[in-house]
């Protein structure tokens, strides 16, 4: 079996995140954007990240040349935004071997650097975003102001341009129904939690993504301070309920989470829905040892199970019975090489 490294607060925390938003100082902004421009933005960025020590360790994509499944198995791996595909025509993105950073190009911005590793590691992400966001920009200028800032075509990502999010999975905050006093909580901070994918997405799975809101007015460093601070409070408060529920009745909490280890054995259909419920119990149930397997192994599998994801897999355009079929044959096939009795 593959050996797997745990990240720091990986039982809880699922990734971390840090993107930049950049626009160069000589060209229009996202509104204003030509194909002409576009195009500037893909050729300057992709010379200079091309030349940097680790330049070749880059893949270059461009959007519109990428089937549906392809483009959404980006998104579901975090290596995109959703936000990126609603300019097909003019994006693209460089993607790092390892998956751990990624530019992306002509998305509501000209430019967002991103860092991308398991656990709860926001400074290391920030690390890496920060030093190719520094290379490009000795190359070509960004757009800057010394009273505000970067400059952004959204006055949200005006300042230090930094957002910066963590993934968590609170099932035992959510069985609880603390999960609004959490929120409220997070929202003093001038921080907002949101389902899985951002904005409008759905927490699936016990998911939440919890990110910082302003740009302006606070450093790189505060920001990742306080958002790394936050998420060390919720990692704490999770584990709390968790030793709470298994006081309370072990056996119960046990075979309710177990349940799922066998629906997911033996299912030969599965709808994306309710295998994200599943891989919520089976995860919880890794992260209390009643299941032997990797959590870093389970978090892989459940992007790959993803409908985008599985589309990559079969190669064809599948219908949604031919894709529950599939992803119930992924799941037996794949658990059985990551859990060890």
């Amino acid at each position: 079996m593959y050996e797997y490294v745990m990240a720091p607060e990986q039982d809880v925390v699922i990734s971390s995140r840090v993107r930049l938003s950049r626009n160069y100082e000589d060209l229009p902004f996202s509104p204003k954007l030509t194909r002409e421009y576009a195009e500037e933005v893909i050729d300057r960025t992709t010379t200079a990240v091309f030349n940097t020590e680790n330049g070749a360790a880059f893949t270059f994509l461009r959007m519109g040349d990428l089937e549906e499944d392809a483009r959404s198995r980006l998104v579901e791996h975090h290596l995109i935004s959703y936000d990126l595909l609603k300019f097909i025509n003019y994006s693209a993105a460089m993607i790092s071997s390892a998956g751990t950073v990624t530019v992306m190009l002509n998305e509501e911005d000209h430019i967002r650097f991103q860092g991308l590793l398991p656990g709860l590691q926001l400074e290391r992400s920030a690390e890496m975003a920060l030093k190719l966001d520094e290379a490009v920009g000795e190359k070509y200028p960004f757009a800057f102001d010394p009273q505000w800032g970067f400059l952004s075509a959204s006055p949200a990502n005006t300042g230090t341009g930094l957002r910066a999010s963590v993934i968590l999975h609170l099932p035992a905050l959510a069985a609880s129904g603390q999960m609004g006093a959490v929120m409220q909580t997070i929202a003093k901070l001038g921080l907002t939690v949101r389902g899985l994918y951002g904005d409008g997405s759905e927490a699936r799975g016990n998911l939440y993504q919890l990110s910082n809101q302003a740009t302006l007015g606070r450093s790189e460093e505060d920001v990742i301070r306080a958002l790394s601070a936050a998420a060390g409070q919720v990692v704490e408060h999770e584990r709390g309920m968790r030793e709470q529920a298994e006081k309370k009745d072990l056996l119960q909490l046990q075979d309710q989470l177990m349940r799922s280890w066998g629906e997911l054995m033996y299912a030969r259909l599965m709808n994306v829905g309710e295998f994200m419920k599943r891989y919520s119990d089976i995860r919880y149930a890794a992260s209390m040892g009643y299941l032997h397997a990797p959590l870093p192994g389970l978090d892989a599998l459940m992007m790959d199970a993803q409908p985008g994801s599985l589309g990559v897999r079969s190669g064809k355009l599948m219908s949604p019975r031919e894709s529950e079929i599939l992803r119930a044959q992924v799941l037996r096939d794949e658990l059985k090489k990551l859990v060890s009795e």
